[in-house]
């Protein structure tokens, strides 16, 4: 399966967000076994995992509750939960994120490979886990911890070996945990998974951070369809004593619309962002996004960036609770161009939204050399079938020079030497057929 791991597009971007948080737990029960209440469902027989309260689970900027899971070393049940949405993995690239916070209180040694899986993404229908999530001490400490995960293969997971983090982390301690699943359409193993222990909430976390990764994994035959989270409890010298609370599952066509969906820090605004996409109106790149459930937001800004990592902002639109929004990017000039939302609530909190990319059709197919330029500017251009010519415009839309073109002439000379300095457009033009970029006059 393919790796999924940016936002960079080729060509016109059209992204809608198609999938939304589709698991939010924060075990607001009353009674002590799970299984019985909240849609949880008991697999197994013995000791039920445990609602409990005493010394709730709290990280900072991340919503946890009161109550909270306790899965124990015991032989006891597994419960497992539908999801709002089962997520079809058959036919599609898609990203799966999943968070929540845990505290460990004792676990059994890494150093015998045979830990179980505390935590599991599954198909009800199915025995295999795409996805499990593992608890054990560091070899040689008791008081250390290493989480990790296992994605595929057999259907024993408690007894397959799982890759744990390079690092190691204390006992009663509140850890958040982000898990990235990367799945994908095509035959092969080689799914890619990743888990970050305390990642910043402020934005998607970089690969590069990642406590531990898995590349190229293993699949599991689980049937292309995942419905269900499981909490379990193998035994009492394979499982762990630990804590979980709030937790949390999104997905989406790629990791930046699955982490907006998943939306760790709880950052919720009084609108939903349905789609958000760029096309080309001209010279130009106009940027459409559609709401629902807006209210009270104040505006949304616009905010571009030529590297997709820092933005400016670029305009405003006010937030009128219409649904349909647009805007238009008039200085759409580089090769690629990213695009975010910032959208800001009346009280002056804000969220943003996934990032999208453009490139131009109109920057694909000439080139401009050298660049910047200071006398002589060569266009490699497509071969001219027609009437062609070349434009040079200012930056204030000013045409400074209109060059014909000899039919079938595929590179071009034009003199600048005379030419103020500042920004140009060169737009060549052969026909129905228009292709801009800019160059530097020095």
């Amino acid at each position: 399966m393919k790796k999924i791991y940016s936002l960079i597009m080729v060509s016109v971007i059209a992204i809608t967000t198609n999938a939304q948080l589709i698991f939010n737990e924060a075990f607001p029960y009353p009674n002590p076994n799970l299984g019985t209440q909240g849609s949880w469902v008991q697999n197994g027989s013995g000791q039920d995992v445990q609602i409990t309260s005493t010394n709730p689970l709290i990280y900072p900027n991340y919503l946890s509750g009161a109550e909270y899971a306790t899965v124990g070393a015991v032989s006891g049940t597994d419960p497992h939960k539908l999801l709002n949405q089962a997520i079809s993995t058959q036919n599609a690239d898609l990203t799966i994120y999943m968070s929540f916070v845990v505290r460990v209180t004792s676990m059994p040694a890494a150093s015998n490979g045979t830990p179980a899986y505390s935590i599991a993404l599954e198909n009800t229908a199915d025995p295999d886990r795409p996805l499990r999530f593992y608890i054990a001490s560091e070899p040689g400490n008791s008081n250390e911890v290493q989480f990790g995960l296992l994605t595929g293969n057999l259907t024993m997971a408690s007894r397959i070996v799982w890759t744990p983090t390079t690092a190691s982390f204390t006992t009663g301690t509140t850890y958040l945990i982000v898990i990235r699943y990367d799945i994908s359409s095509a035959p092969g193993n080689d799914d890619d998974a990743y888990l970050w222990v305390n990642p910043s909430l402020t934005s998607e976390p970089a690969i590069a951070s990642a406590n531990m990764q898995i590349l190229d994994v293993v699949e599991a035959n689980y049937g292309n369809l995942i419905n269900a989270i499981e909490l379990n409890q193998n035994s009492s010298t394979t499982s762990p004593v630990a804590a979980f609370d709030a937790i949390r599952i999104a997905y989406g066509p790629n990791s930046a619309i699955a982490w907006f969906n998943l939306d760790p820090a709880a950052s919720s605004l009084p609108v939903v962002l349905t789609s958000f996409n760029a096309t080309e109106d001209g010279l130009s790149t106009k940027l459409i996004w559609n709401t629902t459930q807006e209210s009270d937001i104040a505006n949304y800004v616009i905010e571009k960036s030529t590297d997709g990592r820092t933005f400016n902002a670029i305009g405003t639109v006010k937030g009128t609770n219409q649904k349909a929004y647009s805007f238009v990017d008039a200085q759409s000039n580089a090769d690629n161009s990213y695009y975010r939302l910032k959208m800001v609530d009346l009280d002056g909190s804000f969220k943003y939204s996934y990032i999208v990319s453009f490139r131009s059709k109109m920057n694909m197919n000439i080139s401009l050399s050298p660049n910047p330029v200071k006398n002589n500017l060569m266009v490699q251009h497509p071969k001219v079938t027609t009437e062609g010519h070349i434009q040079i415009i200012s930056f204030n839309g000013q045409v400074v020079k209109d060059l014909k073109l000899a039919a079938n002439a595929v590179i071009s000379n034009i003199d600048m030497s005379g030419f103020s300095n500042g920004l140009y457009h060169v737009e060549f033009r052969n026909g129905s057929d228009m292709f801009s970029k800019t160059v530097i006059k020095q």
